[in-house]
């Protein structure tokens, strides 16, 4: 069985601040809790990469608000949305920060 390697490889841009102070939230730690694919669950053949570049915020409730994406495939861009809506952030947080970050998947 050919084994999905989603390689999502957050490549922060240059306004994610790596504070971390009281009431800062790990995103890196957070997506790395929602964001998993089991295998074949993404539509990437061998050897493509696909990708998603995606800015949100997270608004007063804990929920992710996206602002701005860019994809190179629908169906993964539907399936990372869609795991981006389950993350639900309960720590103290600033609802007015931007997040931006760029996720590489591929099958190897």
């Amino acid at each position: 069985m050919k084994t999905l390697i989603v390689v999502a490889v957050i490549f922060c841009s240059s306004l994610i601040n790596y504070s971390y102070a009281k009431g800062t939230i790990d995103m890196h730690k957070k997506l790395d809790e929602v964001v998993k694919f089991k295998d074949n669950e993404l539509p990437i053949t061998k050897n493509q990469t696909e990708f998603v570049k995606v800015s949100f915020k997270i608004n007063k409730n804990g929920i992710v608000e996206v602002l701005e994406i860019n994809y190179s495939d629908e169906a993964i861009k539907s399936q990372l949305i869609e795991k981006l809506s389950e993350m639900k952030v309960e720590e103290e947080h600033d609802s007015e920060k931007v997040y931006n970050y760029n996720f590489t998947f591929m099958k190897k």
